[in-house]
C-alpha cells in the first residue's frame, strides 16, 4: 500500500516532466488497479501494513475503486485538455484528491483517518468550483461544506471521547478499543460518532447539499462524488460498527425505518424529475439509504451486503453520469422534455443506456443483483415488516430506471439535438471500463464481500 501511495505522489511531477501527461498519468493509473487488484484475491484479516496505515479486504477494495475511477475522470474529462482550461492543475487536483481518499481508506490511526476525511473536501470543492459550468457553482461548494464541516464537529469531539477511554487511537487493535459509558445518553453519543459521516453518505435528511452538488460539478467532479466520496461515508460507518458492534442496538431501529423511507421517497421524487443528473443524484441517496439499512440489521450478512451494495452503486452509478454527459454534449440540455429520440440517432449509445439503466435496477447478471438480493434478506432478517418498505424501494427502483430510459431514447428527436455529434472512441472505452467490473465481479463476488 505505501508503494500505492509514492507511486500516486511522485505522479504529481508529471505535468511538469512530460508534455504527454494526461495519457501517462490515466496508463500509470490503470497499471496501478491491475496491480493492486492481485491483492484482492486472497482474504486477509484487519492487519497493520505499516506504522500508519492498515489494510483488509474492506479498505482494499474501496482503494482499488478509487484508483480506477481517478484514471475513468482523467478519460472522461479531455474536453479539459483540448479546450486548455488549466489542464496541468486538473491532473494535480485528482491525483491529490485520489491520494487523500487512498490515505483515508487505509489509515490505522483514527485521527489521521478524521483528518484525511475532512482534506478530501479541499480538491472537491476546487473541482466544482474552477471547473463547474453552471452559475451557482459557489453556491453549491457552500453547500457541501456547511453540511460536512457541521456534522464532523461534534464526531470529533466523539472520537476525543473515544480516545481517551480506550487510551490508543489504532483501529486495528479493535480488542483494546471501547466505547466511552459517561455519555449522558448513549443514543445521542452514538449519532455524535456517526453524524459526519451518515451526513457524507448522504442519509435521508441530510442529503439535500448532494443534488445540488452533482449538477453544478464537472463530469469528473460529478464521477467523483458518486463513486467515492459517498463510499467515504459508507466506509465510516462500517468501520465505526466493525468497532463497536455493541452500539448498534441503540440506534438501528430509527435508522433502519428513516433509511427504508427515505430510499421509498427519494425513488418517488426520481420520478418526477426533469433534470437527468439531479435524478441520478436522487437516486444515490435511496441506494445509499438500502447500505445503511444492511449495516444496521446488525449482521455478518448485512456488512458484507453494505460494502458489495458501495461497489456496485460506484461503478453504475459514475457510468450513468458520463452517459448523461454525453448527452449533454449532443442535445445541450439536461432536460427529460427536451432530449427525445436518441435511439434513431445513435442506437449505439442507447444500447449503452439500457445496459447501466438495467445494472442501475439490480438486472442480471450484474454485481448489483447480488448486493440487493442480500440487502433485502439481511434487513428481513432484522425485522419482517420491512418486506412492504423493500418492495415498494424495488419496484420504483426499476420504474424510475425505466422512465428515464424511455423518456431519452424514444419518441421524436427534437430540433435542438445535434444529429452530426457521435459517440467518440474515448466514449466506448469508458463505457466499457465501468462494465467489465461490474460483471466480472459476478463470477468471483467473494473479492468484495468477504471482508468479516
Amino acid at each position: 500500500m505505501l508503494k500505492i501511495t509514492l507511486i500516486t505522489i511522485s505522479m504529481f511531477l508529471l505535468p511538469t516532466m512530460t508534455k504527454s501527461y494526461m495519457w501517462v498519468t490515466l496508463l500509470t493509473l490503470i497499471m496501478l488497479t491491475t496491480i493492486y487488484s492481485a491483492t484482492i484475491m486472497n482474504s486477509m484479516p484487519y492487519t497493520m501494513m505499516t506504522t500508519f496505515s492498515a489494510s483488509d479486504m474492506l479498505t482494499t477494495s474501496l482503494s482499488i475503486l478509487t484508483i480506477w475511477v481517478a484514471a475513468m475522470m482523467i478519460l472522461a474529462s479531455t474536453k479539459i485538455y483540448v479546450t486548455n482550461t488549466h489542464p496541468k492543475l486538473f491532473t494535480v487536483n485528482t491525483l491529490m484528491l485520489a491520494t487523500i481518499l487512498l490515505l483515508c481508506f487505509n489509515a490505522s490511526n483514527i485521527f489521521m483517518f478524521y483528518i484525511w476525511f475532512e482534506a478530501s473536501l479541499v480538491p472537491t470543492m476546487a473541482l466544482i468550483m474552477l471547473w463547474g459550468y453552471q452559475p451557482e457553482r459557489l453556491q453549491a461548494s457552500m453547500y457541501l461544506m456547511i453540511y460536512t464541516v457541521t456534522a464532523s464537529l461534534p464526531m470529533l469531539v466523539a472520537l476525543c471521547k473515544i480516545y481517551s477511554t480506550s487510551k490508543t487511537t489504532h483501529m486495528p487493535m479493535f480488542m483494546s478499543m471501547s466505547f466511552p459509558t459517561d455519555f449522558p445518553l448513549a443514543t445521542i453519543a452514538w449519532l455524535m460518532t456517526l453524524g459526519g459521516f451518515l451526513v457524507k453518505l448522504p442519509m435521508f435528511t441530510t442529503h439535500l447539499w448532494l443534488p445540488k452538488a452533482h449538477v453544478e460539478a464537472p463530469i469528473a467532479g460529478s464521477m467523483i462524488l458518486a463513486a467515492i466520496l459517498l463510499k467515504l461515508g459508507g466506509y465510516g460507518l462500517l468501520r465505526m460498527s466493525y468497532l463497536f458492534s455493541h452500539m448498534l442496538k441503540y440506534l438501528s431501529s430509527v435508522m433502519v425505518s428513516v433509511a427504508l423511507v427515505g430510499a421509498v421517497v427519494t425513488s418517488l421524487i426520481c420520478m418526477r424529475q426533469t433534470d437527468l443528473k439531479s435524478l441520478i443524484a436522487y437516486s444515490s441517496v435511496g441506494h445509499m439509504g438500502l447500505v445503511v439499512a444492511g449495516m444496521n440489521s446488525n449482521s455478518t450478512w448485512g456488512m458484507q451486503a453494505s460494502l458489495t451494495m458501495m461497489i456496485a452503486h460506484g461503478l453504475s452509478s459514475s457510468a450513468l453520469f458520463v452517459m448523461a454527459n454525453m448527452n449533454y454534449e449532443i442535445t445541450s440540455t439536461r432536460s427529460l422534455y427536451m432530449t427525445k429520440g436518441l435511439m434513431a440517432l445513435m442506437p449505439t449509445l442507447t444500447m449503452w443506456w439500457f445496459m447501466f439503466t438495467a445494472s442501475n435496477m439490480a438486472a442480471p447478471p450484474t454485481i448489483n443483483l447480488l448486493s440487493e438480493i442480500m440487502l433485502i434478506t439481511s434487513i428481513m432478517s432484522a425485522t419482517s415488516w420491512s418486506i412492504l418498505l423493500l418492495s415498494l424501494v424495488s419496484f420504483s427502483t426499476a420504474a424510475y430506471s425505466l422512465y428515464m430510459f424511455t423518456s431519452m431514447n424514444h419518441g421524436t428527436s427534437t430540433t435542438s439535438t445535434n444529429s452530426l455529434m457521435n459517440v467518440k472512441p474515448k466514449d466506448f472505452s469508458l463505457m466499457l471500463m465501468h462494465l467489465i467490473p461490474v460483471v466480472m465481479l459476478i463470477t468471483k463476488p467473494e473479492t468484495i464481500t468477504n471482508w468479516c
